[in-house]
């Protein structure tokens, strides 16, 4: 079954996160497009960033255009509708913003090339997901970033998929062990304490848990910086703590000090702002998170060439990156996808 039959199935709506860029984020959304397209699957299209355009504005490295057929859903700011050559009828201009204005709903009538640019606020997408169901898509596809990943909350969509590829790293091991690494983040494992569940409407904010659990909340407005201040507020009866905001690496070494059993709660792994060996580092000093909220990873895509004139094997690469992540699908798009 193709991937984007499977997606289609199961969610009504999937985020495309990308590691880099030049990942092949776009690329794997116009072959999920080409493949919605084929099987007469009507697709809703935004972006929390600016896709589309023929030239990368910052990297100056040529992009891959998104090319629409007709009935497609597309949300995008006002300004960009005569960028693009495909006709569209505009169904709702909405309130909601982006750096390059109001955000607009059409309605593709004439297929052609198009650009995305719609609000970089989660909550804003939430919204026009809704929007674009109910003006008739099957299935929406936002396309994001690792550093606008909380499009892959839960909150925000069903399932999300990880690009990847050789920008990353002229080292093909150092690729697989980011990408690998991401998608642990991504995929944290759910929290299986069923009475920690039964809790999971009556967390405000940044809280601990003791092994009778009772919650007790710190003083304090975020839990950003204030990682020794509820390092102090552990004790032997404490079991968990709830970090409702952003999770940094600073936070978690100020959390992770001499013996440590408590295990961090998160609502989803899009919370987590770490590197790599910092991450790692902290594992083995006994850091342990679970999500109240797991998130889906459907898919891994992956673009063994970049910009700058290297690439890998994708044979290699797609199977290197398997052996570390299990049970995930892993796709060359660009070699023909699956």
């Amino acid at each position: 079954m193709r991937l984007i039959e499977e997606l289609n199935q199961k969610y009504s709506s999937v985020s495309i996160i990308g590691l880099a860029k030049n990942a092949g984020k776009t690329v794997t959304l116009n072959y999920l497009i080409e493949e919605a397209y084929d099987l007469n699957i009507k697709l809703g299209l935004t972006s929390t960033g600016r896709d589309g355009e023929r030239l990368d504005l910052v990297t100056e490295t040529e992009k891959p255009a998104i090319f629409v057929g007709e009935e497609t859903i597309i949300a995008t700011a006002k300004s960009m509708l005569e960028i693009g050559d495909a006709g569209l009828e505009i169904l709702e201009a909405t309130e909601f913003t982006s750096p390059l204005g109001n955000i607009v709903l059409c309605r593709v009538k004439e297929e052609g090339n198009v650009q995305l640019a719609g609000p970089s606020n989660a909550t804003d997408t939430l919204s026009i997901k809704r929007k674009m169901l109910g003006y008739g898509a099957d299935l929406v596809l936002i396309d994001g970033a690792i550093d606008r990943k909380a499009v892959a909350s839960p909150r925000i969509t069903d399932a999300c998929i990880i690009a990847t590829g050789a920008v990353l790293s002229r080292d093909i091991r150092k690729v697989v062990t980011q990408t690998a690494y991401y998608a642990s983040i991504f995929m944290l494992p759910g929290v299986k304490d069923f009475k920690l569940l039964n809790l999971k409407d009556h967390l405000t904010g940044t809280c601990i848990i003791d092994d009778e659990y009772k919650l007790s909340y710190p003083e304090m407005r975020t839990s950003l910086g204030q990682g020794r201040t509820l390092r102090a507020m552990i004790d032997e009866k404490s079991r968990y703590i709830y970090l409702s905001g952003a999770v940094t690496t600073s936070m978690l070494k100020d959390l992770i000090v001499g013996e440590f059993n408590c295990t961090i709660l998160i609502d989803d792994g899009t919370q987590v702002f770490s590197d790599y060996f910092s991450y790692n580092s902290l594992k083995k000093k006994g850091l342990k998170i679970e999500v109240m909220n797991p998130i889906r990873v459907e898919a891994i895509t992956v673009n063994p060439v970049a910009p700058l004139g290297y690439s890998f094997s994708s044979d290699e690469l797609i199977r290197m990156i398997g052996e570390t992540v299990e049970s995930i699908k892993i796709i060359d798009v660009l070699g023909g996808g699956v």
